[in-house]
């Protein structure tokens, strides 16, 4: 397969496609689109200022929001916040207040990478898309590092902020898809820099030392990973590339989430992630769980029917999805056409229904 053809692999990819075939097809194949939850687009706003003032033009701005303690030290900044919160629906005082406080935490927290090391290059956003095609291995990974930091010893840090609300768990710590991806990009755009270190920050949680020196809980820094075990990961890698290359119906039906078993490490998998049945789909709306607390209702976004607009090119290929058809007619032209479409769903979860419905008849 020439290069141009190799599907461009990514850790959300993998880990999509490990979760459950049938949302990699939904997403990926049938372009169904997704509403983001609040979480996802409060990340969203917080990376976007990381980039921001990752820029050393953006100085001052990062000055006055570490020395005032909020965003709002900033005008600037807070309504640029305040402009892409309210195009996600996540500018509401409680949304807005978490998004102060977790850019808060990551500015705060060595942010220029310049503590205890001398620093050769740093790096906010760093892009990379990088196709391997020798001895046996054939891929193409492409991705963004939120922060890498590469130093005179020939060390580097690569740094991920996440938004989430739990540290990563069980194989998380110990078989990182993320962290496997973002080091084997350095090994290669960085080749003298052999000593590389992964750190996750979570915003949500403490990244402060105490006093006795200990990291906050928020941050996560992994194991070095040798070049042997990057070599594996290239192996794996090979084998990932020849089965998202050829994906199709069947492979869509070949290891739904539901039918796998949940995860004994506390992860998020298996039968978690289709959501409870009966919870309320629409964004916003509450469920309450076993102590009767408010809480946002989840489901998964691919196991309900919906009706929603593609865009596609003058051979039928779905180029762009969207709920409305008003946010992909700007894009019409002679070439490319909107078109309304159906999902039908989940096929596990629409059989389970249409017995259900037998039964109770």
């Amino acid at each position: 397969m020439p290069e141009e053809e190799l599907t461009p692999l990514s850790a959300s990819r993998i880990k999509l496609l490990q979760t459950c075939s049938w949302s990699y097809w939904a997403r990926y194949i049938l372009k169904v689109p997704d509403k983001s939850n609040d979480g996802a687009s409060r990340g969203t706003v917080c990376h976007l200022i990381f980039e921001l003032l990752g820029n050393p033009r953006h100085l001052k701005h990062y000055d006055s929001i570490v020395k005032g303690g909020t965003i709002k030290s900033s005008a600037v900044v807070y309504n640029l916040v305040k402009h892409h919160a309210k195009k996600l629906s996540v500018d509401d005082e409680e949304n807005m207040q978490m998004i102060d406080e977790m850019i808060l935490n990551g500015l705060n927290y060595d942010f220029f990478g310049d503590s205890g090391k001398k620093i050769d290059l740093a790096i906010s956003e760093k892009d990379f898309s990088i196709v391997v095609d020798e001895d046996g291995k054939k891929y193409k990974i492409r991705g963004f590092i939120d922060k890498l930091f590469l130093y005179e010893n020939k060390s580097a840090i690569i740094r991920d902020f996440k938004t989430s609300k739990q540290v990563f768990k069980g194989k998380e710590l110990t078989d990182n898809l993320q962290d496997l991806m973002y080091s084997l990009a350095v090994s290669k755009l960085y080749p003298d820099h052999k000593n590389r270190y992964s750190e996750f920050l979570f915003l949500k949680f403490n990244l402060d030392k105490d006093l006795l020196g200990n990291k906050g809980k928020g941050v996560v820094s992994m194991e070095e990973i040798s070049d042997e075990e990057l070599e594996g990961f290239e192996r794996q890698l090979t084998e990932i590339q020849k089965t998202i290359d050829n994906f199709d119906s069947t492979l869509a039906r070949s290891s739904f989430a539901a039918k796998q078993g949940y995860p004994k490490d506390g992860t998020f998998g298996g039968p978690l992630v289709c959501g409870k049945k009966g919870y309320k789909k629409s964004r916003g709306e509450y469920v309450l769980d076993a102590q009767g607390n408010k809480i946002k209702s989840y489901i998964c976004p691919f196991r309900e029917p919906l009706d929603f607009f593609v865009l596609k090119d003058k051979n039928g290929k779905i180029i762009k999805s969207a709920f409305t058809k008003e946010e992909l007619v700007p894009m019409e032209n002679e070439g490319l056409s909107v078109e309304e479409t159906s999902y039908d769903g989940c096929p596990h979860w629409q059989n389970k229904e249409i017995l259900s419905d037998l039964l109770d008849f």
